[in-house]
Order: structure tokens, then sequence, then C-alpha cells
């Protein structure tokens, strides 16, 4: 049976290793992959990992972490979007944007020991309304919210259908009136 620690270390998983914190990406047979915050990889056996005085789980992986190179298919401003939604989420429920891993104070307004989660959410809500957000409300906070938790960073990429010039228009309507009528001048 593997040690409480094997089983955490997934990706997504956040861990401290060389007194730094860091987020599993990948666990290919006994080496685990690591990003910093700052984006810096590195790869390391999963023993050496373990073996590490400041080795810790800090808090459990997100469901549907994004594989590699995926994320860099969305276009740039998606990708920027979702990820700026991911520090929102985080600084909600843990009260940092960082998530868990990181250091510092929670601002008061996103303080999980002052605040419950309906105030957070609303607070976020406001925030992100102040800033020039385009309809942004609770409910907002907490679709997005429960997306990140089914599908992690993926579930906050815009899944919407291309537009066509023509927008919802039957396709047959579109023909009629872009093809002359027979017989016309």
């Amino acid at each position: 049976m593997a040690a409480p620690a094997v089983r955490q270390v997934k990706p997504g998983a956040y861990v401290t290793f060389e007194s730094r914190a860091w987020q599993v990406a990948a666990v290919a047979g006994a080496s685990v992959r690591l990003v910093d915050e700052q984006g810096q990889t590195a790869s390391v056996l999963a023993s050496f990992l373990f073996a590490d005085p400041t080795f810790a789980v800090v808090a459990s992986p997100a469901p549907g972490v994004v594989p590699w190179g995926l994320l860099e298919t969305v276009p740039a401003r998606e990708r920027e979007r979702a990820l700026a939604w991911q520090r929102h989420i985080r600084e909600i429920e843990t009260g940092l944007p960082g998530g868990p891993a990181s250091c510092g104070m929670p601002r008061p307004e996103y303080d999980p020991d002052k605040r419950s989660m309906a105030e957070r959410e609303q607070a976020k809500a406001d925030e992100l309304a102040q800033l020039g957000w385009p309809q942004v409300s609770r409910a907002t906070v907490r679709r997005m919210r429960a997306r990140y938790h089914a599908h992690g960073l993926w579930g906050l990429v815009p899944r919407r259908k291309p537009t066509r010039a023509t927008g919802r228009a039957d396709e047959r309507v579109v023909a009629a009136v872009a093809c002359p009528a027979i017989g016309s001048p």
C-alpha cells in the first residue's frame, strides 16, 4: 500500500520542496514534474522529492488539471482570462490569490476566518464589476467556482461556439437571400 504522501502527489497538488511552493504538473513513473509560482519547472525523482526535509503536501489536487501544452492552443486573451479567474477563485476560497501554498495575509473581505463563502463571493463580484468585467454577479462567481472544481483551469476557458457573420439565421434563409432569384434582372 502506498504511503499517504505518495497518494496525494498527483497532478494539481501543491507541495513544498527545497523550501519553495510548487504545483505538481505531471507524474510519470518515478519522476515528478513541478512548476513554481514564476513558471520555472523541475523534474525530480519521487524518492528525492519525499526525502527532502522541507517536503510537504500543502493541498489536494484540483480536478481536471490541463495537460501540458493544451492551454497553449487557447487564444492568448482567453488563456489570460482563465488564469485571472483562477487567481480570483483561489482568493475567494483561501484568502490568497496564489492559493494555499502562497504566503501573506488575506485581504479583509476574503479572509475565510472572518467572512462566509457567500460574503467572499459577493465581494469578488463587486470587485470585478468595479474593474470593468462585464456581467459579473455572485451567481457568475459561483458558476466559475463550480466549473473550476469540476474541470480545473480548463473549465475556466470559454466554451463559446465560433460565431458566423449571419448570427443564428437559418442557413437556407441566408442562401436564399445571398443568391439572386432565377429570372430576375
